[in-house]
């Protein structure tokens, strides 16, 4: 098959890290793939992820600032003309541009990936809106990541016909890195019994930072020694940097890093405090390194985290729950097997499995017909 894939960039985020490896295992698979992204890969952090595309999947940039232009869609449809794709499936924001792409390509297949819960993938009526009238008739089809993802999308839709795909991620390795990352561990170290925990996301409210700040204050205060690291961008916002001031001098922010596997397979436990989530990717690199998630119980992490057996959650969202689940760690570490979590990962969340499942999808090309007598859903 001929395969598009458009996103808006391939900037540090979970979307765009799926995207990259979905492109390269259907690739691997034999499928004839190509990679459009919209924004100009070399400003801000657009084409972070490029430099792991592999050579054998067509890449093309409209290079684009940020946001939606009408000049984009003569642009993508210039570019489906002359690929003439099988597949068209966008992510993110990207959907905009289907509104009027999927009305003019009636032989081609559009997907769009809900990459989180339905309703923090739409922030307003009016593309609600629109959504509904697409995905109620079948002109896009919807892909959700995760069964909380699923249930999200039929409780804001009120519809029950998207796809659910586990999200997936290609197995980490350790890098050339891995020796001096060790070393730089080992230095940051208190002591050589100290537990390493790792958190993975660039400052955003959605990964409630401040929370898991509180909480490994607290348990410094309490004479706890331990190592947090801190891995993604903290630098471009006040909150972030007056966040990071309040740490205390046991976490470490170590910014933006390409290796971020070899930093995993050294941690003991990786840490998400979020307010809400699809599937994560970061989880899923975890779980394939064997490190052992803490987690807040929100979202698609519930689909992977089993309590005491693949992970620890928090009973709620609150300090003291997730202060608790740390304790809990803590003292139940040894109950966790890393080869459990790293078969739970092979078994469910590869890439191949995932690509696997995306493939099918796409060669059914079932055109299902729905009786569906359409009106305007309460919003």
């Amino acid at each position: 098959m001929k395969i598009l894939q458009i996103i808006p960039s391939l900037g540090s985020g979970g979307a765009e890290r799926l995207v990259v490896d979905l492109c390269n295992e259907m690739a691997d698979q034999g499928q004839d793939v190509t990679l459009c992204i919209v924004q100009n890969p070399e400003e801000e952090d657009y084409g972070f992820y490029l430099h792991e595309l592999h050579e054998s999947v067509r890449f093309i940039s409209l290079n684009q600032k940020k946001g939606f232009t009408f000049r984009n869609i003569s642009s993508l449809q210039k570019m489906i003309r002359e690929i003439s794709p099988d597949i068209v499936h966008v992510h993110l924001s990207a959907i905009l541009y289907l509104y009027v792409l999927s009305l003019v390509n009636l032989n081609t297949c559009f997907y769009h990936t809900l990459h989180n819960l339905a309703e923090k993938t739409c922030d307003n009526s009016v593309l609600k809106l629109m959504n509904y009238f697409y995905f109620s008739l079948g002109i896009i089809k919807v892909i959700t990541i995760s069964e909380e993802c699923d249930i999200s999308y039929q409780k804001f839709y009120k519809l029950r016909n998207a796809t659910m795909i586990n999200n997936g991620r290609k197995a980490n390795l350790p890098s050339i890195n891995y020796p001096s990352v060790r070393e730089e561990i080992n230095h940051l170290k208190k002591q050589d019994s100290d537990l390493v925990f790792i958190h993975v996301a660039r400052y955003h409210r959605q990964k409630n930072q401040e929370l898991l700040i509180r909480v490994f204050n607290r348990l410094e205060k309490e004479g706890i020694s331990y190592l947090l690291l801190v891995l993604g961008d903290w630098s471009f916002c006040e909150e972030a940097k007056e966040l990071a001031q309040t740490a205390n001098k046991n976490i470490h922010f170590l910014g933006t890093k390409k290796n971020v596997s070899d930093y995993l397979f050294l941690s003991d436990a990786f840490c998400m405090t979020s307010l809400y989530e699809g599937m994560p990717i970061s989880l899923l690199e975890a779980l394939s390194c064997g490190c052992t998630p803490v987690c807040t119980p929100v979202g698609g992490i519930k689909d992977i985290v089993q309590d005491g057996i693949t992970g620890f959650l928090s009973e709620n969202l609150s300090e003291d729950a997730y202060y608790t689940c740390i304790k809990r760690y803590m003292i139940q570490k040894d109950n966790i097997n890393r080869k459990v979590l790293i078969k739970l990962f092979e078994d469910k969340y590869s890439i191949e499995y995932c690509a696997g499942h995306h493939i099918s999808l796409y060669s059914s090309k079932k055109q299902i017909s729905h009786k569906i007598n359409f009106k305007y859903p309460q919003l």
